[in-house]
């Protein structure tokens, strides 16, 4: 995730009642990750969103941080390991 002036951004989000939720084998999982499900079951917002089937959706909020004069770009620029 990435927006002009802004440092680039990556991250996962952990899925509430997961069974693996925390076993993540870099010790990444924190609380602010798990957003909280929301399950819609009302047609009238079935309809809405053009589904006629029941959904769930999460919301989550992202900050970006400003990009420092210092840093002209913080874009990594490497070579990707290859499977052998």
């Amino acid at each position: 995730m990435s927006a002009p002036g802004h440092r680039h951004l990556t991250t996962q989000i952990n899925i509430a009642g997961d069974k693996y939720l925390y076993d993540d084998f870099a010790f990444a999982t924190r609380e602010g990750l798990i957003p909280k499900i929301v399950r819609h079951e009302d047609a009238k917002k079935m309809k809405e969103k053009g589904l006629n089937t029941p959904f769930s959706e999460i919301e989550f909020d992202f900050t970006l941080t400003a990009l420092a004069k210092k840093d002209a770009q913080d874009v990594v620029n490497r070579r990707r390991v290859e499977a052998a």
